[in-house]
């Protein structure tokens, strides 16, 4: 498909406008935000879990259906082909690689994955290993067995890590794995250390799409489904691309001190400090980070 097709039209800025799902003021999603202004992020939290609870799952991807679509962002002659893969935020979707991919049109393919869950009826997988493979699928079959480059923001690179493994069980590795600003999933984590900011940031962004229950509650699915998860050693080349800017302020009266914020992924294989914060190194600054992506393949990849 040319640049600027159905595909890339349904992800750019407007596709949060058709990812909606609920009015935004329904009652969970007032006593989560509730939660959160009174301080208490932590029985938030509790609040949205009980209520994924009791939503529906599937077990394999036989269970899942059709399979996830695959939508293709940018297009370009180049090889390899990107690989996005949806973070489990509140306000995941395609549309979050819309700013990064066009730095990529008439470059290389981009292609975008969500992750199942987040739209109303939409059922959750039991288990991350669920997910993955059926994410493992979509790049199997939906996208091809080209050279292929799997990348993820925040929670995004996790899957992007994890299907990168399996991928590799298979016998079909990547050429690369990118993570954007991807911390690890363990109680020590630096980000949790900016909880309350990031629930502050995803609220001022909901015109991206409605925090209504059914991404709030997806959002703390996965996030239980992914606490404590250890990455598997990738042979394949991986970048991480670090925010070069806290969400708050560091120093003596901070949460932690200058850089202790910033993501200590310990097994990628180069790092590289972008301009930006966690959130805007994907957005005012989605083209810089961009061409980092690209420097970085033309040398390793």
């Amino acid at each position: 498909m040319a640049p600027g097709g159905a595909d890339e039209q349904a992800a750019s800025g407007g596709a949060g406008r058709h990812e909606r799902t609920g009015p935004a003021d329904e009652g969970l999603s007032v006593l989560f935000r509730e939660a959160c202004k009174a301080g208490k992020v932590d029985q938030g939290y509790e609040l949205l879990r009980s209520a994924a609870a009791l939503r529906p799952t599937f077990a394999s991807p036989e269970d899942f259906g059709e399979g996830l679509r695959a939508v293709r962002l940018a297009s370009g002659p180049g090889s390899p082909s990107l690989i996005c893969f949806s973070s489990f935020a509140a306000l995941a979707g395609v549309h979050g690689y819309a700013r990064l991919a066009a730095d990529f049109r008439g470059v290389s393919d981009v292609w975008a994955l969500s992750v199942p869950g987040f739209l109303a009826g939409e059922r959750l997988p039991e288990t991350w290993e669920t997910l993955v493979e059926v994410q493992v699928q979509a790049v199997l079959e939906r996208i091809g067995d080209g050279p292929l480059v799997l990348a993820g923001s925040s929670g995004g690179g996790l899957l992007a890590h994890a299907a990168a493994a399996r991928l590799e069980e298979l016998g079909a590795p990547p050429a690369g794995v990118v993570l954007m600003d991807t911390f690890p999933a363990t109680e020590d984590s630096p980000l949790l250390k900016f909880q309350a900011e990031l629930v502050s940031g995803m609220f001022d962004r909901e015109h991206f799409a409605s925090l209504d229950s059914a991404r709030l509650t997806a959002m703390s699915w996965y996030f239980d489904r992914f606490a404590g998860w250890t990455p598997k050693p990738l042979s394949v080349p991986t970048l991480l691309l670090r925010a070069s800017e806290p969400i708050i302020a560091a120093g003596p009266d901070g949460p932690y001190q200058p850089h202790e914020w910033q993501t200590p992924w310990d097994t990628a294989h180069t790092v590289v400090d972008v301009p930006g914060n966690h959130f805007t190194m994907m957005e005012a600054w989605a083209g810089t980070t961009a061409r980092a992506v690209q420097e970085w393949i033309e040398k390793h990849v």
